[in-house]
């Protein structure tokens, strides 16, 4: 008897340490804050993108696509593709953070086909596109860090 109740202490015990483990708060508080930033050699990373494009929670009769390439020279080429929302788009402006922390924006015809460039980097630079639709709402449909290609 003695020893079913020193089992089930013991198995009870493993519960309890393995969902203490599993249940933590992700807080970083212990890490104390950078008094002064640091200094750094060569190029500057790009920002991490950021939440996911509103173009996933539009319904999918206002749903449109821009595809967004890097050709061997930097260049950022954005091309309107179109979608099931097409008749509703009023605006397309695609942003560029560059990796040298230049911020670049062009606007996109709202014609098929439609396309833009902007001079981007021989590194990884944070591509956006937004779109104004007819409802007046400015919406992110895209934001992606897009890498350089190279050429082989």
């Amino acid at each position: 008897m003695n020893l079913r109740i020193v089992l089930l202490f013991a198995v009870l015990l493993c519960i309890v340490i393995a969902i203490a483990g599993c249940a933590g708060t992700g807080s970083q508080a212990d890490t104390p804050a950078p008094t002064s930033p640091p200094t750094t050699v060569g190029t500057p990373e790009v920002v991490g993108v950021g939440d996911p494009t509103e173009n996933d929670f539009l319904d999918a009769a206002r749903r449109v696509t821009v595809n967004i390439e890097k050709d061997h020279l930097g260049m950022l080429h954005a091309t309107f593709q179109g979608g099931p929302g097409l008749i509703h788009v009023r605006k397309i402006e695609v942003t560029v953070n560059r990796s040298d922390g230049v911020v670049k924006t062009a606007a996109v015809g709202i014609k098929l086909d439609d396309s833009a460039s902007i001079e981007g980097t021989k590194d990884t630079d944070r591509a956006m596109v937004f779109v104004t639709l007819d409802d007046g709402k400015t919406y992110k449909i895209y934001d992606e860090l897009v890498p350089y290609k190279i050429r082989m």
